[in-house]
Order: structure tokens, then sequence, then C-alpha cells
């Protein structure tokens, strides 16, 4: 296995420090406010980096499940709602390019479908 350089200061591989991610996901329950939250948790771990998840819910949840009522933390709804509701966009993948960027820590999303990759190609966290 070789070194990788990931960042201009910052390698990962044999020899190197261990690159730590925190996982948020949608932890953040479609709340900016949460994010940022974990983010700080993040950063006084000492972790590196942290990751969200991004997908587009018309590709992502099966079309037998949208109208599928669950409750959740807004009350009861659809479950192609829900998972709308929980989905972040470009103004908060944006602010959360910015904090991160304040705060010191490396970010990325694992992207679930194609549009989500295109979406997320905008950033360079």
């Amino acid at each position: 296995m070789s070194v990788v350089q990931i960042k201009k200061n910052r390698a990962i591989g044999p020899g190197q420090p261990c690159y730590i991610i925190a996982e948020i996901g949608i932890n953040h329950n479609g709340s900016l406010n949460i994010a940022k939250q974990l983010i700080d948790a993040a950063v006084t771990a000492g972790c590196d980096a942290v990751k969200f998840q991004k997908r587009t819910p018309e590709l992502c949840v099966p079309k037998d499940q949208w109208e599928k009522m669950r409750d959740t933390p807004w009350g009861r709804m659809s479950y192609i709602d829900y998972k709308r509701k929980t989905e972040f966009g470009l103004e908060e993948y944006t602010a959360i390019d910015d904090y991160c960027k304040a705060r010191g820590i490396d970010w990325f999303a694992s992207c679930w479908d194609e549009p989500s990759v295109d979406f997320m190609e905008q950033f360079q966290p």
C-alpha cells in the first residue's frame, strides 16, 4: 500500500496518522443547527472530517413506500415527505461548507445516486 496525498498537507497510508471521519449521515434530521452541533462535536473529538449522506428521495425510496404513513419527529407523514424533509439542498450544503472551513474540518458526502453526485460536485470539500 502506498501513501496517498488527499490534501496539500495531508497524506494517508502506512506511517501516517489515522484519518478519523465522524459519520453524521442524516442524523441532523434536516436541521442545519443540529448539523452544526454535530460538526462541533467532531471538531472537539479531534476528528479530521465529517461525512454526510446525500440522496434523491424520488430515486432512493421505492415507489411502493412513498405513501406509507410514518411517525416522525414532525408528526405523521408519508415516507417520501419524511425523506424529502431530512434532505439538505444547496443552501444548507453551502452553509455546511462555510462552517466546516471556518472550523478547520474536512467534509464530504456519500452519494446514493447520480443526481446527488452531480449536485455535490459543485463543492470542493
